[in-house]
């Protein structure tokens, strides 16, 4: 193959959360370090995900008490995101010692990437080449060309009815901000509640809340066919009926995005597609890593930096060793917010496990009286013998910060009453954890 040869010690990958830490990590270092971003700096977070979504939930509060345009929501959120991706068009990442190249980069053989012209070559090369998002397989749904997290941004107009597929984070999450803004939203899960992953109260208290504001669930929804029309409105056909929107956001899943020329060359795959890394983060491709939401692991931003840093190590180091088991916090920033910590009930039932759980509403501690923010409760999951925490969940204003200080205690192994003996700030959301725990000491459930 004819090019420009260049040589390195490490080449990555894409630029989100975890090609980004792993290239300025290695070139901090010292070491020589190529990047390679086909689109855009900062992944899918930055550009399409997380701060975007996240600005537009806090336009769509505000709507609640005053009017705001579709034109000064998207003004908002892009003046975010230029905020956070700052005014260096390289991201600085030459500061760091990385040199960046923009381009599709595809494997012509192990440590052999091509992007245009140049070939760069290095002992170790790291796919961290993220997700897009997935089409459920509905006859016609394709041909519609439906909306989703990388084009709703984009929309010159909100539609005046809008439905949208998908009753996890983005589907609920977006869903609500845009019936807030103005649409009248129509939320179709296939599955028997919104938010599956979260405890059945969590989930079956989110729905109730959004309906109360307006927005039709339509769960066990199994749809048939989506026709787009010739005056651009959407037909969806379900067993208990059709319901017509004038667009459809499809957010129901997420499939990866493989560099052409890796599966050539031996890359095993899980059965959804995803990459299999060994537990050190190398793939069955010799010298080649892969991090982040391309391994199908948790595709949460904070968990591919998490996974980024030990592989950094690894390479650094030519060592092969586990990364870390951790507990992996998230949230559902809805209003209320959802906030997840270690397991279920449900879960450590399944396990074998005897527990006792502990639960709290909102609306009997004071925070949540003053700042009229009421809706919602805690339940934390505790072993019912040594009483040790398992598992914190959250549905309430500030549930997201609240995981982060429920994983704190459960991945360092602390009790509930442990928990309950600790003074917070008064007063404070965080009481809600710690009466949460309280409860769940003196058996009152």
């Amino acid at each position: 193959m004819t090019g420009t040869e260049r040589r390195y010690e490490v080449v990555v990958i894409g630029n989100g959360s975890a090609g980004d830490n792993i290239a300025r990590t290695l070139g901090r270092q010292g070491r020589k370090v190529a990047l390679v971003e086909m689109a855009h700096l900062g992944g899918e977070c930055l550009n399409d995900g997380c701060v975007p979504s996240k600005a537009l939930i806090e336009v769509a509060r505000e709507a609640r008490w005053r009017p705001v345009s579709w034109t000064e929501a998207l003004a908002r959120v892009q003046a975010v995101q230029l905020l956070v991706r700052g005014n260096d068009p390289g991201g600085g990442l030459d500061r760091d010692g990385v040199d960046l190249y923009w381009g599709e980069a595809r494997f012509a053989a192990p440590g052999r990437v091509v992007v245009g012209e140049t070939v760069l070559l290095a002992p170790d090369v790291v796919v961290a080449t993220g997700t897009a998002p997935g089409l459920p397989p509905v006859p016609g749904l394709a041909e519609a060309k439906p909306l989703t997290n990388r084009t709703v941004f984009r929309l010159p107009q909100l539609p005046r009815r809008l439905g949208v597929v998908g009753g996890g984070p983005i589907g609920l999450e977006l869903g609500q901000a845009l019936h807030r803004l103005g649409a009248e939203v129509t939320l179709f899960e296939a599955l028997d509640r919104v938010a599956a992953t979260e405890e059945p109260e969590v989930s079956l208290e989110l729905q109730r809340l959004f309906e109360a504001e307006g927005i039709r669930v339509v769960t066990s929804a199994r749809l048939e066919r989506v026709e787009r029309r010739a005056d651009g409105t959407v037909a969806v056909s379900t067993p208990d009926g059709r319901f017509e929107v004038d667009d459809l956001l499809v957010a129901a899943g997420r499939v990866p995005v493989i560099p052409p020329g890796l599966a050539d060359l031996g890359l095993e795959r899980d059965r959804r597609g995803f990459v299999v890394i060994e537990p050190c983060g190398r793939t069955s491709v010799p010298g080649t890593w892969a991090a982040g939401d391309v391994t199908g692991k948790f595709q949460f931003t904070h968990y591919a930096a998490y996974q980024a840093h030990h592989i950094a190590k690894h390479i650094a180091e030519g060592v092969c060793e586990p990364i870390p088991d951790a507990v992996v916090p998230w949230a559902i920033f809805t209003d209320p917010e959802v906030g997840h910590a270690g397991m279920t009930e449900g879960q450590a039932r399944e396990r074998g496990l005897e527990v006792r759980t502990g639960m709290l509403a909102a609306r009997e501690l004071d925070w949540f009286r003053t700042t009229g923010q009421v809706e919602g409760f805690a339940k934390v999951v505790a072993d019912a013998e040594t009483g040790v925490l398992l598992g914190a969940h959250f549905l309430c204003a500030r549930a997201s910060t609240l995981a982060g200080e429920a994983c704190l205690a459960i991945q360092h192994g602390l009790t509930a009453r442990q928990v309950a003996s600790t003074i917070h700030p008064y007063p404070t959301a965080g009481e809600l954890f710690r009466w949460a725990c309280a409860r769940a000491v003196s058996g009152r459930g």
